[in-house]
């Protein structure tokens, strides 16, 4: 590769690869690797490799973003019980038993994901068979090039219109409706990161009335929404800063919305299994132990509803999202 190619992978590859070299050396290379931030390389990887699949169909990065996600899924269930675990040791009126089938969890994953890292080889230079891989892959961000990867996210976002239009804009689970439309979401902003410059902010040129909604100081001065800066000897594509800011928002008050509902849904899981209790039983019970209003899922349902509604319909923020 000449010193003019630019390589997004190849920059996030060498960071997971460091990781993992280190991770080596501890006794739970998982757990190491979770607190360590490793997640966040591997999703810019899963994003990268999700992203160049959907535009130019290749074999090759078809296998690695299965691969990366597979490993990422691992870490996020990882994050899911680690988090939970940590949270609940402060409730005093969660007892011991169901405290202990959270870390019960958090050993069956890392265990598992140890397994992982070790039986595909992760811990012992897999990422850099992918770094060969890609030196014989050709990229080139030229217009062409950046045109067919704005296509796809165009697509992706006229997907989360279809996958918000079809629900009516009115959420009736947590995981599958809620914490999905995030997801969703959730890679349109990724890319914009994953790509290391091929996506620029341009500021809008005319403030509008909902914005003071969205731009509040936290997410204008947060350093995840400062973009990286524009490669040379490339193309890119470009973003409302504004909408980008938005789309920030709403990721991150869906965020705390969805681990409003899942922390019931978590707890009542564990109730569930310790004490031998049916769904409404436990659901009953880690409302009480929670302290948490017996509405509190239909609350968060609607005003996740309410806000979605807002950002895609009223203020139409995907709409001027990727500036023509």
């Amino acid at each position: 590769m000449t010193e003019k190619q630019f390589n997004p992978f190849l920059f996030y590859s060498m960071q997971l690869q460091a990781l993992f070299v280190k991770a080596t050396k501890q006794k739970n290379p998982a757990l190491w690797l979770y607190e360590n931030n490793a997640r966040t390389p591997l999703f810019m990887l899963e994003a990268l490799t999700r992203l160049h699949d959907n535009a130019f169909d290749e074999a090759f990065l078809t296998k690695w973003h299965m691969r990366f996600k597979k490993l990422e899924d691992e870490f996020g269930l990882l994050d899911y019980y680690v988090a939970f675990e940590k949270e609940f040791k402060s409730n005093k009126k969660i007892t011991k038993p169901i405290l202990a089938n959270f870390t019960q969890n958090v050993e069956v994953v890392s265990g598992r994901l140890n397994s992982r890292l070790n039986d595909k080889d992760w811990l012992r230079g897999k990422l850099l068979n992918f770094n060969v891989k890609l030196s014989q892959y050709t990229l080139f961000y030229d217009e062409e090039h950046v045109a067919e990867l704005r296509y796809v996210i165009e697509k992706e976002i006229e997907k989360i219109k279809s996958f918000a239009l079809k629900l009516n804009y009115s959420f009736t689970e947590i995981e599958s409706e809620v914490h999905e439309m995030r997801r969703k979401l959730r890679w349109i902003s990724i890319y914009a990161q994953a790509l290391n410059g091929l996506i620029q902010s341009k500021p809008a040129s005319k403030k509008i009335k909902y914005t003071t909604t969205y731009l509040t100081k936290d997410i204008v001065n947060s350093p995840y929404n400062k973009l990286p800066i524009k490669p040379k000897n490339t193309a890119i594509m470009e973003y409302d800063s504004d909408s980008f800011f938005a789309l920030s928002w709403v990721i991150k008050e869906l965020g705390i919305l969805k681990d409003n509902g899942l922390r019931i849904e978590a707890l009542a899981d564990a109730i569930q299994k310790v004490e031998n209790a049916d769904e409404q039983q436990a659901t009953e019970k880690a409302i009480g132990l929670l302290g948490v209003k017996k509405d509190t899922k239909q609350v968060i349902l609607k005003q996740a509803s309410d806000m979605i509604y807002n950002f895609i319909v009223k203020d139409k923020i995907l709409d001027t999202l990727l500036i023509k």
